[in-house]
């Protein structure tokens, strides 16, 4: 026998009763000719293998599993291409859970084994198919297994690949299979909180990046060199000569002027920088933060109060100094003129 997962052949032997007279009892051979589906040897072997498997799953062998089934869908499939079937609606949902039930079972063996990509992708045919485009037909497990085949496939994501939110998406879609299934909702609630943080991480890390750090600021951006082009504008230097781009267009050396800069401030507030460090305080020190923010809140407020008294002084000494310009108005206009002004002026 070769080594374990290398492959591997097994000598068998079919024990097949005698007859009285000593002949072989050859009563339960395929005789051939027009039969079902669920008769014919390609399926028979195709459930000896399935039952081979999950012997083999019981024991932990994962490996040799993956082969029993494997083996078990070509037979499936070659037998839609079998003559001398006669095929009924039964006989063909026979085929097709029982090649469902071996991608679902596939996907057990994969996540045992840590192929994360095979064990999403059995999963997913477990559902629906190896057709593509989906053949609807092809949906034939029960309620129950979709809810396991969803439950896989969510591992897969999140164990696999990280990607908490289509996991929690399969989840949410197993409940609605098996709502009451305890093992779903524990982990749908452990993913929720895994997405979250993960969300929250993401957003951090962004915030960072767009912020006025540093290295933003010193032009190294969002990437590192080994992404960076090997000529780029920096690498090419400013002409010395004139270079023509296109008929009338020229460009010439040393036309353009020095813009002049103003020097940096050592009162600006760089507002970027200030969000990141109350979200920060607001994340390690919740206390110290509703503090801070009760006494700017305190401090808004005073200002808001100050500006509106200085506006409402403003405001009076603005209207006393009007109505002193309107008694000052020529006594050739009579004094419903002069009042309706006055009214024109304080409306």
């Amino acid at each position: 026998m070769a080594p374990p997962g290398e492959g591997s052949y097994q000598v068998g032997f079919q024990i097949t009763p005698l007859m009285q007279d000593g002949s072989l009892d050859t009563s339960g051979d395929f005789k051939g000719g027009p039969h079902a589906a669920e008769e014919d040897p390609l399926f028979k072997m195709a459930v000896e293998n399935r039952e081979g498997g999950n012997k083999m799953v019981a024991k932990g062998e994962y490996e040799m599993a993956i082969g029993r089934y494997s083996e078990m869908i070509m037979q499936l499939r070659a037998l839609e291409n079998e003559v001398g079937i006669e095929w009924t609606d039964d006989g063909r949902l026979a085929v097709r859970q029982q090649r469902a039930s071996a991608y679902l079972n596939l996907s057990l063996c994969f996540i045992k084994t840590e192929q994360w990509t095979h064990a999403s992708n059995t999963a997913t045919r477990a559902l629906q198919g190896d057709k593509d485009p989906p053949d609807p037909k092809e949906d034939v497990l029960a309620p129950e297994k979709k809810a396991k085949a969803l439950f896989r496939r969510a591992q897969a994501q999140s164990q696999g690949f990280g990607n908490y939110a289509k996991a929690l998406d399969d989840l949410k879609q197993a409940l609605h299979y098996t709502p009451d299934d305890k093992a779903i909702q524990a982990e749908v609630g452990k993913m929720e909180k895994a997405s979250a943080k993960a969300a929250k991480a993401a957003d951090k890390k962004l915030a960072g990046f767009l912020s006025g750090a540093k290295k933003v600021k010193n032009g190294e951006g969002l990437f590192d060199d080994s992404l960076r082009p090997e000529e780029g504008w920096k690498a090419k230097p400013p002409p010395k000569e004139p270079v023509k781009m296109s008929d009338g267009l020229w460009v010439m050396p040393g036309v353009e002027e020095k813009k002049d800069e103003a020097p940096p401030s050592e009162d600006k507030v760089d507002f970027d920088e200030l969000s990141r460090e109350l979200n920060e305080l607001k994340e390690d020190n919740p206390e110290e933060y509703t503090k801070l923010r009760e006494k700017v809140q305190k401090k808004l407020e005073e200002e808001i109060a100050e500006m509106d008294r200085k506006e409402q002084e403003a405001a009076e000494h603005g209207d006393a100094e009007r109505l002193e310009d309107a008694s000052k108005v020529d006594g050739n206009v009579d004094g419903e003129a002069v009042d309706g002004e006055a009214t024109a002026v304080l409306a």
